[in-house]
């Protein structure tokens, strides 16, 4: 693998990140959705006690049927991405660049048939963010041959679709104290966070590490919170399992495409992959499924952190340029099974999402770094495919893997391997 360098021409990266190949070895990529209502939980987050837990699935999924829309824009809203009153001046900058993005996908196209089921990889976006929020990955893994399920969690994304022609957005006044400590702490919440911070970059002695468990069981809101969205998770794999046996009733915007998906789904292979508060969910969902082969978290604290949690899956941790945090090295040194915890020079929060990519130009602001945008969506999905490859497909090697993120000169990293 090359090194990419800032002088690389725009155009040439657009076509190496998500050109449509033509290659025998890819597919073209289908994207559909469809909802479920979780009947075994009631909606907490809205303040109708009558509500139920109500879940968006969508899926970017290899096809052979070629139908490319020009209209595709987010399409499971079918309208401005964001249904808000007043969109902002991102908003609108975001919706201009989604329009001109190439994506050649095809809309409610059937799923390729083949003698072997696909295997699945399950998603969770950041909060606050979209379903799509890393929506370039999940092109590149469907092109090769996975599934790729995005889980909307609602009210805590920007905006999802729900059941009947409904559809969710994310309230600030009603989410502000979502995220609170428990009663039980002897700091409050600045100090919480201060004294997180002041453990970040160091070498962890043993009182320390308790310290941070300490801590982390003390963010009460955020836990109940991951809570929620890992109940989503396995919600949402309920209904791939149920799509999977064409079992269709309770399940929303089914149209005959979805009906091709029965018998395809190989639900004995699923890796899973989280942005920011999807991050520690995913490493929650797949310590908990046995199925699951790996998990892959971009930049997410670990507000469920326990001794126990995780610890028996291949794991990569990607991190950004601030001082490692304390969780991370704790998460690392309990891990029992393949761990990757890397750091990317000049990359802040939300260059781990298709943002770098879709506001080239918005360096050097909050949450976004001063790393070339297109080389840190590259590193950032280039890595984690391969991590994919080697756990889900078993179609590349451990050592292609650590060659790989030698090969960045952004990527700090260190690992552990169960040989």
């Amino acid at each position: 693998m090359l090194k990419h360098t800032i002088t690389h021409m725009l155009l040439m990266l657009c076509f190496m990140l998500i050109s449509m190949s033509t290659s025998a070895e890819e597919y073209a990529v289908g994207v559909t959705y469809f909802t479920a209502t979780d009947y075994s939980r009631t909606e907490n987050l809205t303040p109708n006690n009558a509500d139920y837990r109500d879940i968006l699935i969508k899926i970017w999924y290899p096809t052979t049927t070629l139908s490319p829309s020009t209209s595709y824009l987010h399409f499971h809203t079918e309208q401005f991405p964001y249904a808000t009153a007043t969109p902002t001046d991102n908003h609108f900058q975001l919706h201009q660049y989604l329009q001109t993005l190439p994506f050649e996908l095809n809309k409610n196209a059937p799923l390729a048939q083949s003698s072997s089921p696909f295997p699945i990889v399950m998603y969770s976006h950041g909060y606050q963010s979209t379903v799509e929020d890393k929506e370039i990955l999940m092109i590149e893994l469907a092109k090769k041959g996975y599934i790729v399920v995005s889980v909307g969690h609602p009210h805590h994304a920007q905006f999802v679709t729900l059941s009947n022609e409904q559809s969710a957005t994310y309230d600030q006044d009603a989410r502000a104290n979502d995220f609170y400590i428990s009663e039980l702490a002897d700091v409050n919440f600045d100090e919480l966070v201060a004294k997180l911070d002041s453990l970040a970059g160091i070498d962890l002695n043993d009182e320390q590490v308790e310290r941070v468990y300490q801590l982390m069981s003390w963010t009460e809101g955020d836990r109940k919170g991951l809570d929620l969205w890992v109940a989503d998770m396995h919600f949402a794999l309920d209904q791939l399992t149920r799509l999977q046996y064409g079992q269709y009733w309770g399940m929303h915007y089914v149209g005959e495409h979805l009906k091709t998906f029965k018998g395809q789904l190989d639900l004995s292979q699923l890796a899973a992959i989280g942005l920011s508060f999807g991050g520690p969910t995913v490493a929650a969902f797949c310590h908990q499924v046995y199925q699951c082969k790996g998990a892959i978290n971009f930049d997410g604290l670990h507000f469920n952190l326990s001794p126990t949690m995780p610890s028996l899956k291949p794991y990569l941790m990607m991190h950004s340029e601030l001082p490692l945090n304390g969780d991370y090295s704790v998460v690392f040194k309990q891990q029992a099974a393949d761990t990757y915890m890397l750091q990317i020079d000049g990359a802040l929060h939300w260059d781990f999402s298709d943002y770098p990519y879709v506001f080239p130009f918005d360096r050097n602001r909050p949450f976004l770094g001063s790393i070339d945008p297109f080389l840190v969506t590259d590193i950032v999905n280039s890595i984690s495919l391969k991590f994919i490859d080697v756990y889900l497909k078993e179609a590349a090697t451990k050592t292609e893997l650590t060659e790989l993120l030698e090969s960045y000169a952004p990527v700090r990293f260190k690992h552990k391997l169960d040989n």
